[in-house]
């Protein structure tokens, strides 16, 4: 997958979240989308989800143009975020059963199980949503999109949820999504995580794009674009 977008713009009413916004993206790659709240990350997110559609501008997948309204290529995208919705009336392998026959997936028991004892859920494969703590939703959710296998993958403030261990479990599976040529965007403000997993960096100010840049070592020029929104230095 590539994906390209092309003076990408959102208006609420008569704020603009994301102004102007070109990128381009190649399979493999893992961008830290970076930038103060309210710079327009998660405005960002849901646009390439097809959640929400642009005031202007355009987004291309492989040149093919996307919109909300396109069910083949938003199949290939997934959104992981502690928000991620998850029916609670549901139990954990009830939901994986749902969400992979929803994508026109035929996943048997044993894969659905599978999926749970990775994400460290198999004692709670028939315990409701409802009843699952946030970092287990969290855990539930990196299950789904393990099925699943998105081409592109929406990963919006993740850490704040999981505990030591989950947070290694997410890391790995965002690896192996690049390593198998899925493309992981990744917001959060957890900036040194962010770097150490990402190849490239991506900051937003006020909705517009102000770095974008391949990862270096050293990286003098990210250091001094993230300084112009958090003073006291990069990480």
């Amino acid at each position: 997958m590539r994906i390209t977008v092309d003076k990408l713009a959102k208006a609420y009413g008569f704020l603009w979240a994301l102004r102007d916004l070109n990128l381009d993206l190649a399979a493999g790659e893992c961008v830290a989308l970076l930038g103060p709240n309210g710079a327009g990350k998660t405005t960002f997110l849901k646009l390439l989800g097809g959640l929400i559609a642009p005031t202007s501008g355009a987004i291309r997948f492989d040149e093919v143009s996307f919109s909300r309204s396109a069910r083949e290529l938003r199949a290939r995208i997934g959104l992981l975020a502690p928000a991620d919705h998850l029916y609670e009336n549901l139990t954990a392998r009830e939901t994986l059963h749902f969400f992979t026959r929803l994508y026109n997936r035929n996943c048997v028991p044993p894969a659905l199980d599978a999926a749970l004892e990775q994400v460290g859920l198999s004692q709670r494969a028939g315990d409701y949503v409802a009843n699952l703590s946030s970092g287990m939703k969290c855990r539930l959710s990196i299950a789904k999109w393990l099925l699943l296998q998105p081409e592109l993958l929406l990963v919006d403030e993740p850490y704040g949820v999981l505990d030591g261990s989950g947070v290694d479990l997410l890391e790995r599976f965002l690896q192996q999504q690049c390593a198998g040529g899925s493309i992981v965007i990744l917001a959060s403000h957890h900036v040194s995580r962010t770097l150490s997993l990402c190849n490239r960096a991506v900051i937003l100010s006020q909705g517009r794009l102000t770095f974008n840049e391949a990862k270096q070592q050293p990286w003098p020029s990210f250091d001094k674009a993230f300084s112009e929104f958090l003073p006291h230095g990069a990480p």
